[in-house]
């Protein structure tokens, strides 16, 4: 009966320890974070990397908001990104589970700024950090299943859950949220209460068409920067909860500043190499507290 009872405890501490490793806790933010895309306050680099989907991400909150960055790993994840769109996904794991959702609609060839054109290499000339604003969409989000704020809104939103999408073409792109904590757990919630509470965070990463690469190749003269692949491969085997996650997917997770991707694949590279880069469907899982500030 007591070697019974020694391997059911031993058996449920394992348990424990496992659900506590893939629980990750937000960081404290001790004054609000400015969403302008910038970034420049998340320091050098997100918190976590996402091998399988090529993504750095971080989440931060203080006691009224949730601050979440999302970072492409390479050009081919930013373009990804950009045309094929993106829902990021938050779901409170309590008795009634509630889950709300930020969908980032596909961009068109349309709205991207011309390449090839004598008149944006000239701008490039003068400053290479800065794409021309007349170029630059507006970016749009649909809200769904959130307690104060639902529908359509834009980055020129800056009221309750605001966003921005970084715009210099010298740094992979960013996108910054905000989130005020009412919009998940209600205007009357207890932050001492609300941080013991579990949220899964979900990122999907649609799958672009066979066409639409076809169009992206022909814009980059056919040089497509799949980049990565080399830093994907070495990092997937490294970090935190390798194997199925609780999305499903096969992958590592890790600190963003480990395993980060190889240099981008060149034109100089074999053309099954380049093309072999991955536009399917991808996403991925994170469990995390809020931050008590403590």
């Amino acid at each position: 009966m007591n070697k019974l009872r020694t391997t059911t405890l031993l058996v449920l501490f394992i348990v424990s320890a496992d659900l506590s490793a893939q629980t990750s806790t937000a960081k404290w933010q001790s004054k609000p974070i400015v969403i302008d895309g910038d970034g420049s306050e998340w320091g050098m680099l997100p918190r976590f990397f996402n091998s399988e989907s090529n993504l750095k991400y971080e989440f931060r909150n203080d006691t009224q908001n949730l601050y979440f960055i999302l970072k492409a790993g390479d050009r081919a994840t930013q373009m990804q990104l950009f045309m094929a769109g993106f829902s990021i996904r938050f779901k409170l794991k309590t008795t009634t589970a509630s889950k709300a959702e930020i969908t980032f609609k596909p961009n068109k060839f349309s709205e991207l700024p011309p390449m090839n054109t004598q008149e944006v290499r000239t701008d490039k000339l003068v400053d290479k950090s800065v794409t021309r604003p007349e170029f630059i969409p507006k970016d749009t989000v649909l809200l769904d299943g959130f307690l104060v704020t639902n529908g359509m809104i834009s980055s020129e939103n800056k009221d309750n859950i605001c966003f921005a999408r970084s715009k210099s073409n010298k740094d992979l792109v960013a996108y910054e949220i905000q989130i005020p904590l009412q919009e998940l757990f209600g205007k009357n919630y207890l932050f001492e209460k609300i941080s013991t509470i579990q949220i899964q965070l979900q990122v999907v990463l649609n799958d672009l068409s066979q066409n639409e690469i076809h169009k992206m190749r022909g814009r980059t003269g056919g040089g497509l920067h799949g980049g990565g692949g080399g830093g994907r491969g070495m990092s997937g085997g490294m970090g935190e909860g390798r194997g199925m996650n609780g999305g499903g997917e096969m992958g590592g997770e890790m600190p963003g500043g480990m395993g980060q991707p190889g240099g981008e694949m060149n034109a100089e590279m074999p053309t099954e190499m380049r093309n072999s880069f991955s536009m399917e469907r991808k996403s991925f899982n994170k469990d995390f507290l809020l931050s008590s500030g403590k």
